[in-house]
């Protein structure tokens, strides 16, 4: 699985327009082949503009090209409909989703090298992380 973060931040005056336009994004992730999740979360400024996330979890990467629909996955959808870009700055970024067989792999390389004593002390990596069955 891939999830997928895109960050930007959106003026006072375009939060009108960002909200349409997520809303739209949402939609279409949520009916696409291959997407798992999706949405969109904010934190209000004291400007009026909002700092904003769009997170969504994909099946593999085929899935977001076939959602994108071309090629530069550091773009976003947004500003490429034909639509006013919203975000006075944004980011992209892709993270492989670490299966719990993956976590314990890294935690057997940890106790190998530092030792297990080193190891014991340190809580369980599968405890910070939730994983749907």
């Amino acid at each position: 699985m891939i999830v997928r973060i895109l960050k930007g931040r959106v003026s006072p005056g375009q939060i009108a327009v960002f909200r349409a336009q997520a809303q739209t994004v949402l939609r279409d992730i949520r009916k696409r082949d291959g997407s798992i999740h999706a949405e969109v979360a904010r934190q209000v400024h004291s400007d009026g503009g909002e700092e904003i996330i769009l997170v969504s979890v994909w099946r593999d990467m085929e899935a977001i090209y076939g959602w994108l629909g071309m090629t530069d996955l550091l773009d976003t959808p947004m500003a490429d409909r034909g639509e006013p870009n919203v975000f006075e700055h944004f980011e992209v970024q892709h993270y492989e989703v670490l299966e719990p067989d993956d976590l314990a792999s890294v935690t057997a390389v940890a106790i190998a090298a530092e030792g297990p004593d080193s190891v014991a002390a340190a809580p369980s990596p599968l405890a910070a992380v939730a994983f749907d069955a």
